[in-house]
């Protein structure tokens, strides 16, 4: 059996890098999928704070981690806007702003370095969908 990680400050702070990595990748994901639709555009001009409970108990500093927007012919399509890091059953949340609501994407990974990405709809929630090309693809349609 492997032993818990100590944590502390530096966990704290390797935790939260890692979100903003994790959340870096997954906007690759989104950009090369979508990269030959020259209709897309995607843009990552905004941010959110993140400052959860944890960082705050171990004094990290706040992070900014980035929004990922998607538009399509100049019109906003969907926007992806991480939620947090430390969430009951996940290992993630972000949600994916739509027109016809809000999916929740989160990371249900076995580890916190290698994410596997499910999306729950806003007329499903019990179900959930892979997050995978054919997912990003009518995102957009």
């Amino acid at each position: 059996m492997s032993e818990r990680p100590k944590v502390d400050k530096e966990y704290i702070e390797q935790c939260s890098d890692g979100w903003i990595k994790k959340i870096e990748n997954l906007y690759s994901l989104v950009k090369e999928t979508l990269k030959n639709n020259n209709e897309v555009q995607c843009y990552t001009n905004q941010s959110v704070t993140m400052h959860e409970g944890l960082m705050i108990e171990h004094h990290v500093l706040p992070k900014q981690v980035p929004i990922l927007d998607l538009f399509v012919r100049n019109q906003l399509k969907a926007t992806f806007k991480p939620i947090g890091l430390w969430v009951v059953g996940a290992n993630g949340r972000v949600d994916i702003l739509t027109s016809q609501g809000a999916y929740i994407l989160v990371d249900v990974g076995e580890d916190e370095i290698t994410p596997h990405w499910k999306v729950f709809s806003p007329k499903n929630r019990k179900n959930s969908v892979p997050f995978d090309v054919a997912f990003i693809v009518k995102l957009v349609q």
